[in-house]
């Protein structure tokens, strides 16, 4: 008779590699769910299996979606099922499959593979976004793909770019995990080949992106997503998205500290090793990861943190750490486990919860209406309330409606609708637009200001632009061209190379869109003196919006400080102007008290010599609660 150790130590290393392959395949069927976000690519999806076009509205041509793959794979899963919410699953599950494999191939050892999948068995966020409906699955395929080629086979250049272009054909933002790589292999190759025979890899490995550029160039108009816009052009400060930006990845260690650990970890290791390939690996996460910051982060809880952790992972799968045996491989993600253990008994998240700072548990709030587990018999999925809004509109035969959060509902409404995506991550127009100023603004979900008449114009039979702003008629109209008029017209050419150059910037009033509820007042006006400590709306006090007061001085000033009353408990900010160009803007923190309160500060040296004309107070934080008692300009 055996053993009980004999019985283990007979089981052979590979079969414990699959037997944890088989577990984290077991834990992402039962933690499998599909966001409303995925339900914007999927609306394009049935619209091109159906006859209409790579489009999100039947009557325009806009790319409403961010990873072009991702909606191949899902359109060739699409075309079998005709079902969405499976095509997603399916989809998701598929791809992680051949991501896990992908990992346990690339791994030094039967235990390296084992350390490797029981990581990713461990993190929170890599389980989840196995499903979802997004693109991360195919990122992490991806990404294995080229760790086996450039770190393990050492292949060619233009292997590697081939790898590179359908990474960034997935998400573009994910090639910079392998930029640092891709810039190493093209040197090396430039030195021992020459400059030609590198040019010729370089273009043929970076052929499908190309070609993909040249496509959306010639079909949208455009080069980038209209996501991009919607997302990038918001007109938000720099210094709050990397406020925001290093929030997400706080919440991240809070939420899922495996992910953010084990990052660190593949890292550290990856440097300690000093082995040329893995630490230009390593570097490209730290290029993402400060990428991710750079833009503010994401509103959903641990969804940009499993590109960096499945890199990571892999940087370890390779690594010559002594882990040839499972037992002692077990052993060294043992302290994981203890914090997965830890973090379980301690940690309470509800539903969605956004706490302060926008940031959402997404799954935790669509997994009773959108989580695989709460299907029945009697109970399709989703069973969201978006979802019966939008076949009651395709009931209706709606032909127009302003939505937003417009996945479960565009989807469900039908092709016949069109859809004014206030979000605009699908409404070319809005998009190009700055979005609406508030002082709680939640990243990914940027609000646009909807111009006067646009709704009106939409359903124009005629075509006729009825919006009051006319500057921006003239822009719709050359926008429209672009994406609804015929394909081969030499005009629509023109019209798409003046795009990219920025020619019809100039038509759009940003100050206007941005701050829609702005308060325009005279320095003469708002002199009066309002009493220290009086209440924040008191009489003489001008009370505002988020979206500010904006003084008009009456000539240029070249006043060396301010005067400035407002409500003590609020942070304002006050931007000086001179025209339409901004020149400086000088933060005015909270003191914490509830009454109104003079500040005096000094006028930035560039400005005071410059000159102003103009000033806009504006809160940036506080109660929604907001007033301007009185403004002087001091000569000293």
């Amino acid at each position: 008779m055996l053993h009980q150790d004999q019985v283990v130590t007979s089981i052979k290393p590979k079969w414990l590699a699959v037997g944890a392959v088989v577990v984290l395949l077991g834990l992402i069927v039962r933690t499998a769910w599909v966001t409303e976000d995925a339900y914007i690519t999927l609306r394009t999806v049935d619209n091109w299996v159906h006859g209409f076009g790579l489009r999100w509205n039947t009557d325009e041509r806009v790319q409403g979606y961010t990873h072009p793959l991702w909606m191949f794979v899902l359109s060739a899963v699409y075309y079998v099922t005709r079902e969405a919410f499976a095509t997603a699953l399916l989809a998701g599950i598929l791809t992680t499959t051949a991501a896990t494999l992908m990992l346990v191939k690339l791994s030094r050892s039967a235990g390296h593979a084992v350390a490797a999948v029981v990581l990713c068995i461990l993190c929170r966020s890599f389980i989840e976004f196995s499903t979802s409906g997004l693109e991360n699955p195919l990122t992490h395929l991806l990404i294995g793909l080229f760790v086996w080629q450039y770190a393990v086979r050492e292949a060619g250049l233009r292997t590697l770019c081939l790898i590179a272009a359908l990474l960034t054909l997935n998400r573009t933002d994910a090639l910079l995990v392998a930029l640092p790589a891709l810039v190493h292999a093209t040197f090396e190759d430039l030195f021992d080949r020459g400059v030609k025979r590198t040019a010729i890899d370089l273009a043929i490995g970076l052929s499908p992106l190309l070609a993909w550029e040249l496509f959306s160039l010639f079909y949208y108009g455009f080069l980038v997503p209209n996501t991009a816009y919607a997302k990038l052009n918001t007109g938000l400060p720099r210094n709050e998205l990397l406020r925001q930006g290093a929030t997400y990845l706080i919440n991240g260690l809070s939420w899922d500290p495996h992910a953010m650990i084990a990052t660190a970890v593949g890292v550290a290791v990856a440097f300690m090793q000093a082995r040329k390939r893995e630490v230009f690996l390593a570097i490209g996460v730290i290029f993402y990861l400060a990428y991710v910051v750079w833009i503010g982060g994401d509103f959903m809880l641990g969804r940009f943190l499993t590109l960096p952790f499945f890199m990571a992972v892999c940087l370890l799968a390779i690594a010559p750490l002594p882990l040839e045996d499972p037992g002692r491989a077990m052993v060294v993600v043992l302290p994981f486990f203890i914090l997965y253990w830890h973090h379980n008994a301690t940690e309470r998240y509800a539903a969605g919860d956004m706490g302060y700072n926008g940031i959402a548990d997404e799954r935790s709030f669509y997994r009773d209406t959108a989580g695989l587990m709460m299907f029945s018999r009697t109970r399709n999925l989703p069973a969201h309330q978006w979802v019966a809004v939008g076949r009651e509109a395709k009931a209706k035969n709606e032909q127009g409606r302003v939505f937003d959060n417009v996945g479960f509902f565009g989807f469900y409404a039908g092709p016949t609708l069109h859809i004014i995506d206030q979000l605009a991550l699908t409404e070319p127009l809005l998009a190009r637009l700055p979005a609406t100023f508030s002082a709680s603004w939640r990243v990914g979900h940027y609000s646009r200001t909807l111009p006067v008449g646009f709704v009106d114009t939409t359903k124009s039979l005629t075509g006729e632009c009825l919006m009051e702003d006319k500057n921006l008629c003239a822009y719709y109209q050359k926008l429209r061209l672009v994406i609804a008029g015929p394909l081969w017209s030499w005009e629509r050419f023109k019209t798409i190379a003046g795009f990219q150059l920025g020619s019809y910037q100039y038509l759009i009033d940003r100050q206007r869109y941005r701050y829609p509820k702005l308060v325009r007042d005279t320095l003469t006006s708002v002199s009066a003196v309002v009493p220290e400590g009086a209440p924040w709306n008191a009489p003489g006090a001008r009370v505002v919006t988020d979206d500010g007061i904006e003084i008009q001085i009456g000539r240029v000033s070249h006043a060396a400080k301010i005067s400035l009353s407002v409500d003590g408990n609020d942070t304002y900010e006050v931007e000086f102007r001179k025209g339409t160009s901004s020149l400086d803007t000088v933060a005015l923190p909270s003191l914490d008290i509830g009454f109104m309160h003079t500040r005096t500060f000094d006028v930035p040296k560039d400005v005071r010599s410059e000159g102003f004309d103009n000033i806009t107070v504006r809160p940036v934080i506080g109660d929604g609660l907001y007033s301007v008692g009185y403004v002087r300009l001091l000569a000293k």
